[in-house]
């Protein structure tokens, strides 16, 4: 994301909308990961209610700069909120 965009407040509406549409839907609770090597979000979640419910591993394929494609790999703290 482009630094002038950051703490603009786009991730908490972008959030508020996701929970909203999972009650929308029936969904009592909503889960999601967060890569561990990216502490930025997680402090969002965390401010918003999430809790961390657990770890799981992770990898994907990522462009680098000189166009080359690269295995990322990583651990993703999982984390919930429970919907009122």
């Amino acid at each position: 994301m482009r630094a002038e965009l950051r703490s603009c407040g786009i991730g908490t509406v972008l959030i508020g909308e996701l929970e909203q549409r999972a009650r929308d839907h029936g969904l009592r609770w909503v889960e999601l990961g967060v890569d561990d090597n990216n502490s930025r979000p997680r402090t969002l979640y965390e401010r918003l209610g999430y809790a961390q419910t657990g770890h799981e591993s992770a990898s994907w394929n990522q462009q680098a700069p000189d166009g080359s494609t690269t295995r990322y790999e990583t651990r993703i703290t999982l984390m919930r909120k429970q919907l009122s």
